[in-house]
C-alpha cells in the first residue's frame, strides 16, 4: 500500500504557525504582555513589510518574513507590536501626525526590548540609544523638525525578494489549432511573472481604523469596538503588571531597610494595585474621551438649543478647552489635594486644556475662579469644612456648556442623587474604597 506523502506547509501557514510561536514565547519572557498576546488576532498578508498592529488587536504578518526569519527575531518583532497596545500609540497622537507618534514609539519599544529581551533589534529596525527615557512629545517635536529626513517606509527594513513565479498562460482554440497544423510555432504553456509583493508599502507599522474595516472586512463596527475596548482594559493590565515587575525587582534588590528590605510592603502595595488601571493613564483616557474642540457650523451648540431668534451658535471641534473640576476641601484632603493638582495640571497641557474652571465645596461653594493650567501647582485650597459637593454640582448642571466635570473627593461626601446632564469622573483620592456612586466613573487616585 502506498503511503502519501504529507503536503508541503505554503508559506502562509508556515508564517501563521511562526507568529503563534512567537506569541506564546512572548507571554514566557515579558508575562505582563499576555493578556495582549491572547487578546491579538493574526492575519497573514504581503500588504506590510514585515508586521503591524491595529487598535482592535488586528496583527498582521508578512508570509515571507515570518517563514523565514529566526524565531528570536520574530518574538522581538510580535512583542514589539503589542508594545503599541500596551504604550497607547492609537490614544496618545492629539493632534501630532499619527506617523511621528509611530516611529516615535518605535524608537522607544525597540529600545526597551533591547534591554527586557537583551538582543539587539533585527531586521533594521529603529534604533535610538536611551529612547526609552525620552518623552513621547519631545521625540514628536523631534522628527517633526527633521521633516522628510525622517520619513521611511516603518520601523523595519528588509531586503526584498521579488521571485518570478510561473502562470498558465491561457490559448485560443484557434491558436491551438493553428500549432496542431504546425502553421505557427507553439507557444509555451507557462510564462514567468512577477511576484505580486507590492511595490510600495504603507508607511509605519500602525493600522488605522479604515486599514483594519478593509483587511477584516467580516467584523462590524459593534464587534471591532469591543474588541477596542478588551485590549485597552488588558493594555493597562499590563501597565500596571510592569510596574508591579519593577517593584519587586526594586525589593529584592535590596533597596530597603532590613534582610527583607522593605519587601512585605512593596509586596503588600503592589497585590493591592497591580489589577487597577494606573490613574494617570485612566485620567488621560478620559480628558481625551470628553474634550471637545474649536467652535464649527457643522455641529450646532447646545447653547443655541434654546434660543427663539433662529440664531444657530456654533459647535465645538477639539482643540483647546476648559475643564471644570469640583474639589472636596474636607479636613482629610489637606495633604492630598495640593499634590494631585500639581499633577493635574501636566495632564491638562497633554489634552488641550486651556482653562480650569475649580469650585471649592465643604457645605457649599467655598471657592469658585478660572485659572491657567500652569497655575494649579501653586493654587490655595481654602475651607476644609464639610462635605457636599451638591452646591456646586447643581450650579454646573445649570450651564449648557458643561459637558464633563472632574471630581477630585475622598469618597465621603454628599452629592446629587439624580444623574447631572454632564459626564462625571470621580477622582477618589486615597479614599473610602465603599464609594460606590450609582452614575460617572471612579477612578481611585494613588498618592
Amino acid at each position: 500500500m502506498e503511503t502519501k506523502m504529507p503536503d508541503e506547509p505554503t508559506p502562509e501557514q508556515l508564517a501563521s504557525a511562526n507568529a503563534t510561536r512567537a506569541l506564546r514565547l512572548v507571554s514566557a519572557t515579558l508575562p505582563h504582555l499576555s493578556g495582549l498576546c491572547h487578546s491579538v488576532r493574526l492575519k497573514v498578508t504581503k500588504k506590510y513589510p514585515v508586521a503591524a498592529i491595529g487598535a482592535s488587536g488586528l496583527m498582521l504578518v508578512n508570509p515571507r518574513v515570518f517563514s523565514e526569519a529566526p524565531l528570536p527575531d520574530l518574538v522581538f518583532v510580535v512583542a514589539h507590536e503589542l508594545m503599541h497596545l500596551a504604550l497607547d500609540t492609537f490614544g496618545r497622537t492629539g493632534n501630532a501626525e499619527p506617523y511621528l507618534v509611530n516611529v516615535a514609539h518605535d524608537y522607544v519599544i525597540n529600545d526597551i526590548l533591547a534591554i527586557e529581551l537583551n538582543r539587539p533589534v533585527p531586521l533594521g529596525g529603529l534604533e535610538r540609544h536611551g529612547a526609552r527615557q525620552e518623552s513621547l512629545e519631545s521625540l514628536v517635536a523631534e522628527l517633526a523638525r527633521a521633516g522628510a529626513s525622517a520619513k521611511r517606509d516603518g520601523c523595519w527594513t528588509v531586503e526584498r525578494k521579488k521571485k518570478p513565479k510561473k502562470v498558465k498562460k491561457p490559448k485560443s482554440a484557434i491558436q491551438q489549432e493553428l500549432e496542431r497544423l504546425g502553421l505557427v510555432p507553439p507557444e509555451p504553456d507557462e510564462v514567468e511573472e512577477a511576484d505580486d509583493e507590492p511595490d510600495e508599502y504603507p508607511c509605519g507599522d500602525a493600522l488605522t481604523a479604515e486599514d483594519e474595516a478593509e483587511l477584516e472586512p467580516e467584523l462590524g463596527p459593534k464587534e471591532r469596538s469591543a474588541n477596542r475596548e478588551r485590549v485597552r482594559r488588558e493594555a493597562v493590565r499590563a501597565v500596571s503588571l510592569k510596574e508591579l515587575r519593577d517593584q519587586m525587582d526594586q525589593a529584592t534588590t535590596g533597596h530597603g531597610q532590613g534582610p527583607d528590605g522593605g519587601a512585605t510592603r512593596t509586596l503588600m502595595e503592589a497585590i493591592a494595585t497591580a489589577y487597577q488601571p494606573p490613574w494617570q493613564l485612566a485620567l488621560q483616557h478620559w480628558l481625551d474621551a470628553v474634550s471637545p474642540g474649536p467652535r464649527s457650523y457643522s455641529r450646532p451648540s447646545r447653547r443655541g438649543a434654546d434660543r427663539d431668534d433662529g440664531v444657530i451658535l456654533a459647535g465645538r471641534k477639539r482643540e483647546g478647552w476648559a475643564l471644570h473640576v469640583v474639589v472636596d476641601t474636607s479636613g482629610s484632603m489637606v495633604n492630598t489635594l495640593p499634590r494631585i493638582l500639581g499633577l493635574l495640571a501636566a495632564f491638562c497641557e497633554g489634552a488641550g486644556v486651556n482653562q480650569v474652571h475649580i469650585m471649592q465645596c465643604d457645605v457649599g461653594v467655598t471657592d469658585d475662579e478660572w485659572i491657567d493650567p500652569a497655575e494649579l501647582a501653586s493654587y490655595r485650597v481654602t475651607g476644609f469644612g464639610g462635605s457636599d459637593m451638591s452646591p456646586a454640582m447643581d450650579e454646573l448642571r445649570d450651564d449648557p456648556e458643561v459637558n464633563a466635570v472632574l471630581v477630585l473627593t475622598d469618597g465621603y461626601i454628599s452629592y446629587p442623587r439624580e444623574e447631572p446632564p454632564y459626564s462625571v469622573l470621580w477622582g477618589l483620592v486615597d479614599g473610602a474604597l465603599s464609594f460606590h456612586p450609582h452614575y460617572g466613573t471612579v477612578v481611585h487616585v494613588k498618592t
